[in-house]
């Protein structure tokens, strides 16, 4: 085994480091993995990660649009994919199908969105938080919920959601007035909606909104700072959880078997 390189830090003390909502969640759940597909060890974009970004697309074109709607835009968007002919093909538009009906039940009875894909730009400690949310509905009364629209196969449980990272950034975004919203709004909460589940309509795991700490913080400021302290270090940890099984780095992680060291 060669010797360790550096015992440098990635960013100095003083330095200001750049996290987005995601990569607060993953760096959270595991270090090491971010570490390493931030050093490119990931895996080209998969067809199904595609397909979520086309119906990213047509959620944003069409936030409150009906089942012909989306069905429509379905087809007209499709052959953007380029897929080939074939038994796969086939399978994946029958699935792109019962996404979009999922997502035409969500969105005839969400909020009114005021905000789709909507950028922002935060200071939070040394953190700058950057990052796009998926809707900002009303929910009356100068209160918005957030939703964050999910295409994979697994939900998360609800204990989960209720603490998940990267839905708290979004509130944290909210309560802090980084968005293009009237001065004074508050965050009553966030949502996780899988639209790829198989289930009959979309699976809603909900967040509570942000309490306040006896200091005026919140769990999620407190996450988000502690993601860019872990990101800017010099020893990144790996963690077992629920992601191990479809970690693109487990060949090199040494909590994997494949990943282990070989030695005399």
């Amino acid at each position: 085994m060669a010797g360790v390189s550096s015992e440098v830090p990635l960013w100095g003390e003083q330095e200001t480091v750049t996290v987005s909502p995601s990569k607060v969640e993953t760096v959270t759940t595991c270090a090491l993995r971010w570490a390493f597909e931030s050093a490119g060890g990931t895996r080209p974009d998969a067809t199904h990660q595609t397909l979520g970004t086309l119906l990213h697309s047509i959620a944003q074109t069409h936030p409150k649009g009906s089942l012909a709607d989306l069905r429509t835009e379905l087809d007209r968007r499709w052959p953007e994919l380029a897929l080939p002919d074939g038994w796969p093909s086939l399978q994946l538009r029958k699935r792109a199908e019962r996404m979009v009906e999922r997502l035409a039940g969500y969105l005839a009875d969400s909020g009114e969105p005021l905000l789709v894909e909507a950028d922002f730009d935060l200071r939070v400690g040394r953190a700058r938080l950057r990052g796009q949310v998926d809707r900002v509905e009303d929910a009356g009364d100068g209160a918005v919920t957030v939703a964050d629209l999910k295409t994979g196969k697994t939900a998360a449980g609800k204990a989960k959601a209720a603490e998940n990272p990267q839905l708290g950034a979004y509130q944290l975004a909210v309560e802090e007035g980084a968005l293009d919203l009237p001065e004074g709004t508050v965050s009553k909460g966030a949502s996780l909606v899988y639209v790829g589940t198989e289930t009959v309509a979309a699976s809603i795991r909900n967040q509570p909104a942000l309490a306040p700490d006896e200091d005026g913080g919140s769990w999620a400021r407190d996450t988000v700072e502690g993601a860019a302290d872990t990101m800017a270090a010099a020893r990144f940890a790996a963690r077992v959880n629920d992601l191990c099984e479809v970690c693109a780095v487990r060949r090199s992680c040494p909590l994997q078997p494949e990943g282990r060291k070989v030695v005399e």
